[in-house]
């Protein structure tokens, strides 16, 4: 079956996330409750972002991938006052309230029916119209979890100051302008939705590209959709390039105009590659859950092949030993911040 295409402008945007806090409020919900939200992607994905920033929630993003197990950890750590969920993930969500023994006062459900929960298509009879809560620069915005490359997953807290403002780096190293279809492959439940699917795009008035593809990623159907919807900024990581160099890249003519890359090592062979199918140089680029973009090749900067870049403007960062001595520029030691 063809994928639906829906558009979205800024205005209706703005309008249904109104509608959406206007609906949470009138269920009770008060400035720092937390969303915890299991969605793929799909447009409520944006709703809540926008709904946390303008009504003062903390937000937790959450993989659909993760299982009952992994929800439950989530929950003894930060306990949601709300949930926004699809049908999929639903049920785990319920075993994971049955397993801590407490209930979830407010659950959301984008699309379906199941009992105990409100379809989002309630919000539609709300105001479009709504008042932001009073917000400071340092209170809590989101709770994001780390992968747990190092021991179990840990809590990073953004704040209304730290990811808005702070992704002006990120805007300037994928070279976004107004009026870019920017297209960053991505789950929602990364920092680096949020980076570039959210804050970097939006500081600039460029237009978000989203697929929403379940299964096996294909590369020809992704390369196939950029050149049809004419996407001019990309951004992937590494394991998504390696798919997408094994495919023909000169028959696609895409409209390409800058492409960046994070999440793991860009080794030298996908960079030579791409750019002798697209005559675009892939710009690496590094951050952490942490942080913004913190290292990067920014647009018109002469890039090193395997080389991650320079520090960005907003970020101080040195290269030191274990007990934080700066060293020499030829010796090999910690990035330091």
């Amino acid at each position: 079956m063809a994928p639906t295409k829906k558009e979205y402008t800024f205005r209706k945007i703005l309008e249904q996330s109104n509608q959406f806090l206007n609906f949470l409020r009138k269920h009770g919900a008060v400035p720092n409750d937390i969303i915890f939200s299991q969605v793929p992607l799909l447009p409520e994905n944006w709703l809540c972002y926008i709904v946390a920033m303008k009504g003062g929630y903390c937000l937790v993003p959450a993989a659909t991938a993760l299982t009952v197990h992994d929800i439950i950890y989530r929950f003894e750590k930060v306990m949601p006052k709300i949930v926004l969920a699809d049908l999929n993930n639903a049920e785990k969500i319920e075993h994971a309230e049955d397993a801590i023994g407490r209930n979830i006062p407010l659950k959301m459900l984008t699309g379906g029916a199941r009992p105990g929960w409100i379809s989002m298509k309630e919000i539609c009879d709300e105001s479009a119209e709504a008042e932001a809560a009073e917000t400071h620069p340092d209170d809590p915005l989101f709770l994001f979890f780390t992968s747990g490359n190092t021991g179990m997953p840990k809590i990073v807290t953004h704040t209304h100051f730290s990811y808005p403002v702070g992704h002006l780096t990120t805007a300037a190293w994928i070279g976004l302008k107004q009026g870019d279809i920017h297209y960053n492959i991505s789950q929602p439940d990364w920092a680096k939705f949020a980076w570039s699917c959210i804050f970097a795009p939006w500081i600039m008035g460029a237009t978000v590209f989203v697929h929403n593809f379940e299964g096996r990623f294909n590369a020809h159907e992704h390369l196939s959709l950029i050149k049809k919807y004419k996407v001019t900024t990309l951004c992937c990581p590494p394991t998504v390039l390696r798919l997408f160099i094994q495919e023909n890249l000169q028959r696609y003519r895409l409209s390409l105009k800058e492409c960046v890359s994070a999440g793991e090592p860009l080794n030298p062979q996908i960079v030579d590659t791409w750019m002798k199918g697209t005559g675009l140089v892939i710009r690496d680029g590094y951050g952490q859950t942490e942080s913004t973009c913190m290292v990067g090749n920014l647009p018109g900067s002469q890039s090193k092949y395997g080389s991650m870049g320079k520090p960005t403007f907003l970020y101080d960062m040195v290269i030191a030993d274990d007990d934080g001595n700066i060293l020499p520029d030829t010796e090999e030691g910690a990035l330091a911040v």
